[in-house]
């Protein structure tokens, strides 16, 4: 396979676990808003600023806005361009020399129509190191009085000092392993049989979904305990061999945790961002020209403090795994013509149990064969 650039990018941005998602909050559809978000870390290597525009509320999309010039300044006047690498995200590599606590930095960005945007300084301020995470096995009730749903729920404790950030939001990166339903002997090309090996075993990485933030401002020490974090169900293969999941905590500003903080609160309830309408959450990006116009989305500088923890199955509950329908066969040449077939037998010869690739190759459902480093 060729590699080029964008290949070589997008592998060290999901390596250093600085990627953010695109956000696109769907707004009023008389309203056509520019959503720019991004953040930069004291971790040098690839960062991102992810460019779009807002869609009607009842269709929800990711409208990209290529052709800006995006750039990042510090206090002192130093300047790093960005280069977009796909439609809407510009990504620049960032230098040690550049990425220092205790320096501010604003964003830069001018549209291909000539108008120009640029956030307020953020300060990078010291982030305190994560304490511990752990979980908690822990039943979600239903509709049904009679049922419940089992899971894991994360927390995380944080001691930090006078000297580091009070403000925080995690980002968090999830690995699991998962198996194909079943094992092919076989394939079938409609004139001969051939030997198969079926992909059985995956790993897939995702980013969690949902905001994580907290503050301990008010409080008299900073310090957090059991945090509440995402919460893993049995309803999905997560957790049905082994889990791993890598926590990254960040420092943020007065007014960076506010704006995280009323998104959270607005999309606390069962929904996504999506699923919410922050159109009356207005960021630190503005157009220099025209300050009345309304621009979504936010930037800010953090340290960065990382932990993983990983663990095995070992609950007392079930987990679902992927499903496929399965056919029996009596007659290979009464097949159809959709080829190839992939089969397996629980006795020697027919009948044979027929399904389709999803059956049999785990990276049908989007996982690599490849195991991660810390698995």
């Amino acid at each position: 396979m060729r590699v080029n650039r964008f290949h070589i990018l997008i592998l060290l941005l999901t390596l250093c676990g600085s990627c953010i998602e695109p956000f696109n909050p769907p707004i009023d559809e008389s309203q056509d808003v520019l959503v720019i978000n991004g953040f930069i870390t004291d971790r040098p290597g690839p960062h991102q600023v992810v460019i779009s525009r807002s869609t009607p509320y009842n269709d929800p999309s990711f409208v990209t806005v290529s052709g800006c010039v995006v750039t990042v300044e510090d206090e002192t006047g130093q300047m790093v361009e960005y280069i977009e690498t796909y439609p809407g995200v510009y990504v620049a590599y960032l230098e040690p020399g550049f990425l220092q606590v205790g320096k501010s930095y604003a964003l830069f960005v001018r549209t291909m129509d000539g108008n120009e945007y640029r956030s307020d300084y953020e300060s990078l301020l010291a982030c305190s190191p994560v304490d511990s995470i752990y979980y908690e096995v822990m039943e979600v009730p239903t509709t049904d009085p009679d049922e419940v749903i089992n899971g894991v729920q994360f927390y995380v404790d944080v001691k930090g000092t006078s000297e580091t950030a009070p403000n925080y939001r995690w980002v968090m990166i999830e690995t699991w392993r998962y198996t194909a339903p079943y094992f092919a002997d076989f394939s079938w090309d409609g004139i001969r049989t051939m030997p198969y090996t079926s992909q059985l075993n995956c790993y897939m990485t995702d980013t969690v979904k949902g905001l994580f933030t907290a503050s301990t401002r008010y409080l008299s020490e900073n310090h957090l305990n059991r945090k509440s974090l995402h919460y893993v169900s049995n309803e999905t293969p997560r957790l049905g061999i082994i889990y791993s999941v890598q926590v990254e905590q960040h420092s943020l500003t007065e007014t960076a945790f506010e704006y995280w903080d009323r998104i959270e609160s607005q999309t606390s309830e069962g929904s996504g961002l999506y699923e919410s309408q922050p159109s009356s959450i207005i960021g630190n990006i503005y157009n220099v020209n025209d300050p009345s116009e309304k621009v979504l989305g936010y930037f800010y500088a953090t340290q960065v403090q990382q932990e993983r923890l990983t663990f095995t199955n070992h609950f007392d509950f079930g987990v679902k795994g992927y499903n496929c329908a399965l056919d029996t066969v009596h007659n290979l040449y009464e097949l159809g013509s959709y080829y190839p077939y992939y089969l397996f037998s629980i006795d020697v010869g027919l009948p044979y149990f027929t399904g389709g690739r999803d059956c049999f190759d785990c990276t049908s459902y989007g996982g690599t064969t490849e195991p991660p480093e810390f698995f």
